[in-house]
């Protein structure tokens, strides 16, 4: 997954301080690879590379232009592993989509493409020249009546689902049992493993690019990220 390099201005108070692109982009398939195999699997081991140059000249700070992930899967029930590359960058040249974004995941029965970056919505114009765009994320044309017309949007859905699901909870209308339900809403202890894998990369990257293990508790939630065959100490980091 890639964005311009544009977004290095976009996001320059923060780029490479709070936040590098593995957290800002890698953890969009980082999360859907855990949606599809969280149920079987989950990350055991993860090693990470960068390349650098660009940021750090831009941004006069340290700071990666791409990210790569490796990271090992082991099925829950100890009946084989898995591996899983991750990239992500922010040093693209301008295209005619603003994300590139592809997806390959192979499993044992199947296997399924997907190319995020073109959504079938094509123009071009003299001034813009050639461009994918991707409608279906929002609107930011007003309605015939000047008004935001952008509820469709899955952008936009997304951030009305949890604040009515936030809404129901304080209220007592729904339960959290309603919400864990499959298929209903992301939620925070659903995902503990895609933010292991994000701060085990960042920990690999701080040690040289040395492999971090990921260690859960009793009730299988990841609980810490350490480096391979170390005691835990400074550099290590425990879940919240």
């Amino acid at each position: 997954m890639a964005q311009p390099k544009q977004q290095l201005d976009t996001f320059r108070a923060w780029a490479g301080k709070s936040s590098d692109i593995n957290f800002y982009l890698n953890s969009h398939h980082i999360d859907i690879h855990n949606w599809f195999v969280s149920h079987m699997a989950h990350p055991t081991r993860v090693s990470a590379l960068a390349a650098t140059g660009v940021a750090a000249a831009k941004l006069e700070r340290p700071c990666e232009d791409t990210i790569t992930l490796s990271c090992q899967w082991a099925n829950r029930d100890g009946s084989g592993m898995g591996t899983a590359i991750y990239t992500a960058s922010w040093i693209a040249p301008k295209g005619e989509c603003h994300t590139r974004q592809h997806l390959h995941y192979m499993g044992q029965q199947g296997e399924l493409h997907a190319d995020q970056a073109h959504r079938g919505y094509n123009t071009a114009t003299d001034e813009s020249g050639y461009a994918a765009l991707n409608p279906l994320y929002m609107r930011y044309t007003p309605d015939a009546n000047g008004f935001f017309a952008g509820q469709s949007g899955y952008g936009y859905i997304s951030i009305a689902a949890f604040i009515e699901a936030a809404a129901a909870l304080n209220s007592g209308a729904r339960s959290i049992s309603y919400y864990e339900q499959e298929g209903v809403l992301a939620l925070a202890s659903k995902t503990l493993a895609v933010t292991a894998i994000l701060q085990a990369g960042r920990l690999s990257l701080d040690n040289a690019g040395a492999a971090v293990d990921i260690l859960y508790d009793d009730d299988g939630q990841p609980r810490e990220v350490r480096l391979a065959g170390g005691s835990s100490n400074g550099a290590d980091a425990a879940m919240g």
